[in-house]
This record gives C-alpha cells, sequence and structure tokens, in this order.
C-alpha cells in the first residue's frame, strides 16, 4: 500500500511540475499554444536528465578538480542568479535594476537562513518554514504597488523562481564537500 502511495504522491508531483512549467506560457500573447511549449519543454529537460542519472556511473568520491569546477560553477550559477532579474528588466533605470538585485540577494540570503534553521538549529525549525512563507510574498508584495497587471506580477513570480533555481543551485555547489 505505501508503494501505491509513493507512486500516486510522485505522478502528482510530476504533474505539478510540468504544470509550473506550462504556466510560464501564460505570459506571453498565446498561452494555449505556448503552455504546449513549455510543458514539452519541461518533458525534454526532465527527461533528459532522467537518461543522464540512470545511465552515469555512481562514484564514490570527489577528486579535488572536480570540488574546484563544482564550487567555480556554483559561483557563477549564483552571480547569475542574482543578476538575472536586473538582465530580464533591462529597460528599467539603473538605480531600480540595483534594487532588484539588492531585493535579489535579500531574498536569498532569507532562503538560506531559513534552510539552516531548518536543517540544523533545534527547535527554532518552525520560524524557519515561516520565513520561507514569508519570503515567497515579498516579490509580490513588492509589485503591488508598482502595476497590479497579471502580467507584472508573473513576470516577477517568474523571475523570482528562476533566482531561486540559479542561487540554490549555486549555494549547494559552493557548499559542497569533499566525499572520500
Amino acid at each position: 500500500m505505501k508503494k501505491i502511495f509513493k507512486i500516486i504522491r510522485e505522478i502528482i508531483m510530476w504533474i505539478l511540475i510540468i504544470g509550473a512549467f506550462a504556466a510560464i506560457g501564460f505570459t506571453t500573447d498565446t498561452p494555449a499554444q505556448s503552455s504546449l511549449i513549455w510543458a514539452g519543454i519541461a518533458v525534454l529537460i526532465f527527461g533528459v536528465g532522467f537518461l543522464i542519472a540512470k545511465h552515469t556511473k555512481r562514484r564514490t568520491g570527489t577528486t579535488k578538480t572536480q570540488l574546484i569546477i563544482k564550487k567555480i560553477i556554483g559561483f557563477i550559477l549564483l552571480i547569475f542568479g542574482l543578476v538575472l532579474p536586473a538582465l530580464l528588466l533591462s529597460n528599467f533605470p539603473t538605480n531600480i535594476r540595483l534594487l532588484i538585485v539588492l531585493f535579489a540577494v535579500v531574498l536569498v540570503a532569507l532562503g538560506c537562513l531559513a534552510v539552516y534553521l531548518i536543517n540544523k538549529s533545534k527547535g527554532w525549525a518552525v520560524l524557519g518554514y515561516l520565513i520561507l512563507i514569508i519570503a515567497s510574498f515579498l516579490p509580490a508584495l513588492a509589485m503591488s504597488t508598482y502595476d497590479m497587471t497579471y502580467n507584472a506580477l508573473g513576470t516577477v513570480y517568474y523571475l523570482t523562481i528562476a533566482l531561486a533555481c540559479f542561487s540554490w543551485a549555486g549555494i549547494s555547489m559552493i557548499t559542497a564537500k569533499k566525499i572520500k
């Protein structure tokens, strides 16, 4: 019975992930076609990742060179994630773009603090989850005074998701430790 629930949970998870990718299509002029394209991109990305993971030999150790390369790629991803909102919003004035990058740094710092509280501290996990919930509302709250159209809030939402993905991938690569 546990196996059946696990399969159902994984199916629901994959539907939600593909649905989230498909939702990117709603920010375009042709949402029906774009949603299908983004869903296809999600299936392609995760399918290739699954095939690579399935056919890659597992190693039990990490060499120093691999660790250094991982840290360099991690720094690049982190910097790209933090600068991405300012790059995509290039038509904004420079001071607003700097404010956006600062806001991105604050979001990543809040995420790091929350994950630390959840995983490392005893008795403070609830505060960590509360910080994550509050941090997830910050981009929408920041935009709510400027533009309430769906497209603006959606763009900020997807920029925040991209920021989180790149930043967390970068942070996890930077903090990777050598395994013997």
